[in-house]
């Protein structure tokens, strides 16, 4: 009886030690701090280097920014831990106006880049507005869909003709645009008109540019130039008018018909000083810019602008 009482007190304490020994490994140690990933990488295609971007585009005018020319902005996408690309959600393109003022957004279109080691691209079309400007510029930030961190730094871009890298204001590739002033794209016309005669989109103004209608001595004209969407020659319905960064009004040709007694004389796109706005009030002889004797009568006018 004594026997059988002392087996069952080992059994019990062999128990009892096995539900110690159990809870022991069941323990847990305390959390960690959350799992964090590496930040998102973009990189100029064009040399790799990092926190960088490179520029492409077609140009009406080789070495040139036009209006209406597309600039496109390319980069390598890299996440080591496979994190979808969302830079382009914090993409801004700008430009600084002719005459100063707060820089103007640019609409893009944006592709991002579809994985790790892809490529996204941000495309604009140099607006009408942009005529002018000396500089075109862009800010992204390295920036994935998911993740911690979340973010990386951000590109600012204040030229987009540099290489030089972050805080040269340049894109850090050596890919690059034309340099500015952005000047007048292919889809731009300019007329001449009668500053009575009120011209404007649609208005059937004489466009003395373009008819045989004569200028006259005393007479006060306008330039005026505007988006030929349908590249007809005239300022119809619907056209924007667009303010040239620079306008200078000339004369040329031989005035022949006007000369009389006076020796001929023959202009070639001869500047008219001072005449740089865009007005003109065609002057009496004495005071004309030809130095003929007529003054400008015989020499046809014109203006060259950009």
């Amino acid at each position: 009886m004594t026997m059988n009482f002392r087996v069952k007190q080992v059994v019990l304490a062999l128990a009892l030690a096995g539900m110690t020994s159990g809870s022991v490994w069941a323990a847990s140690t305390p959390s960690t701090s959350s799992v964090q990933g590496r930040v998102p990488v973009l990189s100029a295609p064009s040399n790799n280097a990092p926190q960088a971007v490179d520029f492409s585009g077609t140009y009406a005018t080789p070495g040139q920014l036009s209006t209406g020319d597309t600039v496109v902005m390319t980069y390598n996408y890299t996440d080591l831990d496979g994190d979808a690309d969302n830079s382009l959600t914090t993409v801004s393109w700008s430009y600084a106006p002719l005459g100063g003022g707060a820089d103007v957004p640019i609409t893009a279109t944006n592709v991002p880049a579809p994985n790790s080691g892809g490529q996204g691209t941000s495309t604009i079309t140099l607006p009408i507005g942009a005529l002018g400007a000396t500089a075109i510029k862009v800010t992204v930030q390295e920036y994935s869909a998911t993740g911690d961190p979340i973010s990386g730094n951000t590109i600012t871009v204040t030229d987009t003709s540099l290489s030089t890298g972050p805080g040269g204001g340049g894109g850090g590739g050596t890919g690059v645009t034309p340099p500015g002033p952005v000047v007048i794209g292919g889809n731009i016309t300019g007329g001449i008109f009668l500053q009575s005669a009120s011209p404007a989109a649609g208005s059937g103004a004489v466009d003395y540019a373009r008819t045989a209608t004569n200028p006259l001595v005393g007479k006060t004209y306008v330039f005026r130039a505007w988006n030929d969407a349908n590249s007809n020659g005239v300022w119809d319905v619907g056209e924007t008018q667009v303010v040239p960064a620079s306008i200078q009004w000339k004369l040329d040709g031989t005035n022949s018909t006007a000369n009389g007694t006076s020796a001929v004389a023959t202009l070639s796109n001869h500047s008219i000083a001072g005449a740089t706005s865009d007005t003109y009030t065609i002057p009496v002889n004495s005071v004309s810019n030809s130095g003929a004797t007529p003054g400008d009568q015989g020499f046809n006018l014109k203006v060259d602008f950009n």
